[in-house]
């Protein structure tokens, strides 16, 4: 119950420090909206992309969540795919393994949860790779005690529709 609610409260990250979110809307029409780039991300205001743009299709799993195997500085990192959450988050294994992992007086309280105030540190994710689509300098954050990694509207947004059909998720560019 307390992870639902640490996952559920991350859909506050940050939002005096980070960029507005991805509106996510049903059906056919569904569309993300790109916002101004996040103080620390190196990012011009189109986003940099390389390779096919290929859709991406998410079965829901048997909880009703939809997870994401994305290539992250050349290494695979599972993501719950979270249209709520403002930027990507990681948690500090996977930060950690990435190489990404802030020093601790880098946290700081930055998102509101059901169970209280989350630390958090922002970081910055060089090369993200998601259906063939690269995106680089990908806001994010490190998140003390998250139990799962959260793809953010700071990639969501930069790869195009953002639909759901079903018991689907389909992402196309």
């Amino acid at each position: 119950m307390n992870r639902f609610i640490l996952i559920a409260g991350l859909v506050l990250i940050g939002s005096a420090l980070l960029a507005p979110g991805l509106k996510v809307e049903s059906g056919a029409a569904a569309t993300a909206r790109s916002g101004p780039v996040s103080p620390w991300s190196k990012q011009a205001a189109a986003p940099a992309r390389s390779g096919s743009a290929e859709t991406v299709e998410i079965a829901r799993d048997g909880q009703g969540q939809f997870h994401l195997d994305v290539d992250v500085n050349g290494q695979a990192v599972r993501f719950l795919v979270d249209t709520g959450a403002d930027v990507v988050a990681l948690t500090e294994d996977d930060a950690e393994r990435l190489g990404l992992k802030p020093d601790e007086s880098a946290y700081r309280p930055m998102l509101q949860t059901a169970s209280g105030t989350g630390m958090a540190a922002p970081v910055e994710i060089d090369r993200l790779t998601i259906g063939g689509r690269e995106l680089v300098g990908v806001a994010a954050v490190v998140v003390q005690d998250l139990p799962v990694s959260l793809l953010g509207q700071s990639a969501l947004r930069q790869l195009g529709s953002v639909t759901l059909k079903g018991d689907r998720l389909i992402i196309a560019g």
